[in-house]
């Protein structure tokens, strides 16, 4: 059995890059015949190389155009799709680049003979769209760092500390959580944020000129790109996490921030519903509804046994990266024994 698993290069900071870094790393350890192939251009002659050296080609789903330009070659071999996201999902793409994009993606997905999923609304729209295809999900890991045992630390009680951690991009809800805070300033409060800023330089300067226009510069900091340790080292001495995101496929750092015991606000996406219990550790609010926002917020930057009572109520209790590791290598099995017969 040799398999691979055909990525972009994982440096850039994303949901999909981080998945599969440990997932690759869970390779090593267990010495799994999964091998990494980083691919920076994808053409037939060297889709014809991959396909006589491995029995079973992994394909990451950032690949989708290129894929969807080589469904009938594809079709030709055992494929299997890692789908971390559906673009056509994306609320805030306009109508027509959501119907393209859904073009894309049925031809890709058409094409192969397996599909994983790492997230449970992206599992459901593709057994929906296709019910006879071989679909497996493989929802994310939480890594070691975030570690509910390490007391959280206040430098200063009197400010209540809030965090995100995403990239900045429209979908992840950062103008809505700044919109949100801005009708707060009656309470000390800081938002602090993590994530890259150069994914989409456009989105970026938009964000940065309403911050700059609403005169919060003392309450609001930007912690840049950080390694799961620093962000779990943020976790520990913040008070509340709050996610407008406006679509998730699962969302790993809110995962993260439960599994640290994070009191949450937190948009209906994703793995939200079954990570946060609505009034018990966090607040639930439909994405885009920045009022419901503020108020969950005001009560948790208002209300320290409030804080308290959700951070004692956060029971949820993510797997590991090697238990999500034991899933991945048995649908790995499973793909390779089907395409097999």
């Amino acid at each position: 059995m040799k398999i691979a698993l055909l990525h972009p290069p994982l440096g850039e900071t994303s949901g999909g890059n981080l998945y599969n870094r440990n997932i690759l790393h869970q390779v090593r350890l267990c010495r799994f015949p999964l091998h990494s192939v980083t691919v920076s251009a994808i053409d037939r002659e060297r889709l014809a190389e991959w396909q006589e050296n491995f029995e079973l080609l992994i394909w990451d789903s950032l690949f989708w155009r290129e894929l969807a330009g080589m469904a009938e070659s594809l079709q030709n071999s055992p494929c299997c799709l890692l789908c971390h996201y559906l673009p056509s999902m994306n609320p805030l793409a306009a109508a027509r680049d959501r119907a393209v994009w859904r073009e894309i993606e049925c031809r890709t997905i058409e094409s192969m003979r397996f599909v994983i999923a790492t997230g449970q609304a992206v599992f459901d729209e593709i057994q929906r769209r296709f019910p006879n295809k071989w679909v497996g999900l493989c929802e994310p890991g939480i890594d070691e760092a975030f570690k509910p045992e390490l007391l959280p630390i206040k430098a200063n009680d009197s400010i209540v500390r809030i965090l995100s951690v995403a990239n900045l991009l429209p979908e992840k809800g950062h103008l809505d959580i700044l919109q949100a805070l801005a009708g707060l300033t009656e309470w000390s409060w800081q938002w602090h944020f993590c994530g890259s800023d150069s994914v989409n330089t456009e989105f970026t300067q938009r964000f940065w000129q309403s911050f700059g226009e609403l005169n919060l510069h003392d309450r609001i900091h930007y912690e840049g790109v950080l390694t799961s340790e620093q962000v779990a080292e943020l976790m520990r001495v913040s008070d509340v996490f709050v996610s407008a995101s406006h679509y998730e496929s699962y969302g790993i750092a809110l995962a993260e921030a439960a599994a640290m015991r994070l009191p949450i606000v937190c948009s209906e996406t994703g793995a939200a519903g079954q990570i946060v219990r609505h009034g018990v550790n966090g607040f639930l609010f439909v994405a885009g509804d920045v009022d419901a926002l503020r108020v969950h917020l005001a009560r948790l930057i208002s209300e320290s046994a409030l804080r308290h009572r959700f951070r004692e109520q956060q029971c949820f209790e993510g797997r590991s990266w090697g238990q999500c590791f034991t899933i991945f290598e048995r649908l790995c099995k499973e793909a390779f024994c089907l395409s097999s017969q």
